[in-house]
């Protein structure tokens, strides 16, 4: 039995030997997988300027009715393709929307919105157009009632690069709205809107073809100059319940009427620097300032109308430089909140003569945008 088992296994040096050997052939292996592996092209490295966005899909045609069109130093061309996704953003873009559904969720939809978006790096490019077209849309436009299906929208929009971001004194997000046309299929109307600097006025801001200005300004505003205002009383959920001046930290906020401080300051987090006040209006009215960077008044200290009370900041709870102005009965409690305009008289602006040559060629060169005709100087 000793026998019959020496001859059916080797014996241990031969054992041995083997080992010896599979170590060396399997260690062999494993270095040319290694060297394989170190020495291949990476794409990544090939492709250092590719970013996952950029790898979206263009379709070949666009949906009916939603076209995109690039332009640069006046050049419309096509919506972006592929070989565009690669390329750095475009500073102008031209789209035409149909209104489906609703308004909001038509831009957040858009297939030709979302290319764009993945092109200029733009994550909230949708939220972003919806806000500056309804901004303009809310003077003329119940945005819940009046906007309908079918409707169309022409707009043209630049990005604004980030270092002119920082240094601008209008305080531009990412990109900025330059003309629009909305053109109501139930309503039968059309406004045509276009953004000008007048000599009048500190900042860029919207007019009518006409001339006339989009916003009606307000007389005794607490504010007299702003960039925009943002924000109208109720106009979004949660419940606003004032309306909002964008303009520079440190701007003069001024009081409409004079009247009494009842408190400044509180809920600070939320509200950041407050003033609250009672105005010697009949009946009398409450008076409530929010997010201010200053506040010139105390407790129990009375004001004149005119009176420089705060500056206007960005504190609390706020994501960019604004005064919130709100007008209530006194007592506050439910269906107590006053508009503002329709408290304060207001008037119709519009751009001085002096202007009114330039607007017209700002108007011709955005309309021939907007129309796509490439053609310089036409």
């Amino acid at each position: 039995m000793g026998c019959g088992m020496n001859e059916g296994n080797p014996t241990p040096r031969a054992s041995t030997r083997w080992h010896i050997l599979f170590a060396v052939t399997l260690g062999a292996f494993l270095s040319l997988v290694a060297l394989e592996v170190l020495t291949r092209p990476s794409h990544v490295d090939a492709l250092p300027d590719a970013a996952p966005e950029q790898a979206l899909p263009v379709p070949e045609t666009p949906q009916p009715g939603v076209t995109a069109a690039p332009a640069v130093s006046g050049d419309v061309t096509a919506a972006p393709s592929a070989e565009h996704a690669s390329r750095s953003p475009r500073e102008h873009y031209r789209l035409s929307i149909v209104i489906k559904n609703s308004f909001f969720t038509t831009f957040s939809a858009d297939e030709q919105i979302a290319l764009i978006a993945a092109e200029t790096g733009i994550k909230k490019l949708a939220d972003r157009l919806s806000a500056h077209v309804a901004r303009n849309l809310v003077w003329r436009l119940d945005m819940r009632k009046e906007i309908y299906p079918n409707d169309v929208l022409d707009l043209l929009f630049r990005v604004v690069p980030p270092e002119e971001q920082r240094s601008r004194a209008d305080l531009p997000d990412e990109i900025e709205l330059l003309a629009l046309h909305y053109r109501s299929v139930r309503l039968g109307r059309e406004l045509k809107i276009y953004r000008f600097q007048a000599a009048d006025w500190p900042f860029p801001a919207y007019y009518y073809a006409d001339g006339t200005r989009v916003e009606p300004l307000m007389k005794n505003a607490p504010l007299k100059e702003w960039i925009q205002i943002t924000s109208l009383l109720r106009d979004r959920r949660p419940r606003h319940d004032g309306i909002d001046f964008k303009a520079p930290v440190g701007t003069p906020v001024y009081a409409p009427w004079g009247g009494t401080v009842e408190r400044i300051n509180w809920k600070v987090r939320y509200n950041g620097y407050s003033i609250a006040a009672r105005l010697d209006t009949n009946p009398p009215v409450e008076m409530i300032m929010l997010h201010l960077d200053k506040v010139h008044v105390k407790p129990g200290q009375r004001f004149a109308a005119g009176a420089h009370i705060a500056d206007v900041g960005n504190t609390g709870r706020s994501f960019a430089p604004h005064l919130h102005y709100q007008l209530q009965r006194p007592g506050g409690g439910r269906g107590s909140l006053i508009d503002p305009f329709r408290y304060h008289p207001t008037v119709v602006g519009s751009l001085p003569a002096t202007d009114r040559s330039s607007f017209r060629r700002t108007v011709e060169e955005y309309d021939r945008l907007l129309a796509g005709d490439d053609a310089v100087g036409s």
